[in-house]
């Protein structure tokens, strides 16, 4: 730190406030679309542009006097189950009782800088919690962290620093989500609603294909045990399309190090942490060996949608057998990574789900569920040249962020110490932004 950095306590440059709005669960109209519920899952340490569930007025009213909104440009922080997930809220939110707000007094703190000293502190953090059934974050222990800060103006530069590093992050996810979205419509367009076949069966040529890919679709339906399909196509099963759990990591193949992916640590495509281990001190779960294009999505809670795409994966690459590892056949792997990653697949297998705390199926469960199939072989090999460079992008995206991850979680604790300057971070930072 140096000398022109002061020791102040985190209430004497924050004002806190604690989210009360806690609306029964069994009044269904409490919940809706008009204000959003931050809770602790919605924080992810980075922009909070929305939440997983609105409010309805009357579910916001329900607490009282007591229910009172967030401010945009404010920090919350999750007081409760995962504690110290931060983040910084763009929009107006009320907040549950496992977070608290953060409202930065901007005349001596920088908003986003203030974001990234609370990570550098989140082991503090943590350890401030207290209680022994349920451990809580309080107010008068989060207002006990101690923070170093630069002058106003070093702050503003630092958080300009990291935070170039985050927007990047950010500007790739927002794509992958659009690009997501556009693989997603062409597979329900011509899977699952046969957009296709209800053009021509009206006599109509199908909007946005070009007349060769459009003569590949019949233009009349027909009776099937799912209800009417396209003519001539058929109902399968995802065996068809792939093969289950092929590839099992075994004593005698020689990998020295064994990169494990835990289902705790994927969601909808992302991955969290990787973790590294020697090989032969691996967790017994790390068997399932992956190959490029196949999809691999958890048996465990497969309506939560802990599911990803393997793209030229290393060899190193593990994932537990909590997952089932789907390998395509015929090269179709944007065709099943979109079959079997739609939300209504995994709610199906969700339903079908037997256990008690933890309702997994089983992996011919998957394989067994019904599909329609087309006819035409050239209809995958479309959708696959349509679709697959959209995934490679999304990939190429995701490679890019865990590099920027790990550039900012290496600046960070350097810059927040004091340890690294602000222009030696800046020419660190030029080439990646």
């Amino acid at each position: 730190m140096t000398s022109s950095w002061t020791n102040v306590k985190l209430s004497k440059c924050a004002a806190f406030q604690e989210g009360y709005v806690n609306p029964s669960q069994s009044v269904a109209h409490y919940f809706g679309n008009e204000i959003k519920w931050l809770r602790a899952v919605d924080l992810n340490n980075g922009f909070v542009h929305d939440t997983s569930r609105r409010l309805t007025k009357a579910g916001f009213d329900s607490a009282g006097k007591a229910a009172l909104l967030f401010e945009p440009g404010t920090l919350a922080i999750s007081k409760s189950g995962t504690i110290g997930r931060l983040g910084i809220l763009t929009d107006y939110m009320c907040g549950n009782r496992a977070v608290i707000n953060v409202k930065p007094l901007k005349s001596i703190c920088d908003t986003r800088f203030l974001f990234y000293a609370m990570q550098y502190h989140h082991a503090d953090i943590v350890r401030l919690a207290d209680g022994s059934v349920q451990k809580n974050l309080y107010i008068s222990q989060l207002g006990g962290v101690e923070l170093s800060l630069p002058p106003l103006p070093e702050q503003q530069a630092i958080a300009c620093i990291l935070g170039a590093l985050d927007d990047k992050i950010e500007l790739n996810r927002r794509r992958n989500k659009t690009l997501e979205a556009m693989a997603r419509a062409i597979f329900q367009s011509w899977f699952v609603d046969f957009d296709p076949v209800h053009a021509k069966a009206a006599g109509r040529q199908p909007p946005g294909l070009a007349p060769q890919l459009a003569a590949l679709f019949p233009n009349s339906f027909e009776d099937s045990e799912l209800g009417p399909i396209p003519k001539g196509w058929r109902v399968g099963t995802v065996a068809d399309v792939a093969e289950i759990n092929a590839w099992t990591l075994n004593r005698d193949d020689e990998i020295k190090e064994i990169a494990y992916i835990e289902i705790s640590e994927v969601l909808r495509g992302e991955i969290g942490n990787i973790a590294r281990h020697e090989r032969g001190s691996e967790p017994s779960r790390a068997r399932r060996r992956l190959r490029h294009g196949d999809t691999v999505v958890s048996t465990v809670r497969p309506d939560r949608g802990s599911y990803f795409l393997c793209i030229d994966p290393p060899p190193s690459l593990i994932a537990s057998t909590g997952f089932a590892v789907l390998t395509p056949r015929s090269g179709r792997w944007a065709f099943l990574h979109q079959l079997t990653t739609r939300t209504a697949f995994g709610e199906e297998l969700g339903r079908l789900a037997d256990g008690g705390a933890y309702p997994a199926v089983r992996p011919e469960v998957i394989t067994s569920q019904p599909i329609v199939m087309p006819s035409e072989e050239k209809v995958y090999a479309s959708f696959e040249e349509s679709v697959q460079s959209l995934l490679l992008k999304c990939e190429a995206g995701r490679r890019e962020s865990r590099a920027l991850a790990v550039l900012r979680d290496t600046l960070l604790p350097k810059l927040i110490s004091g340890e690294l300057r602000v222009p030696d971070a800046e020419r660190i930072v030029s080439w990646a932004v």
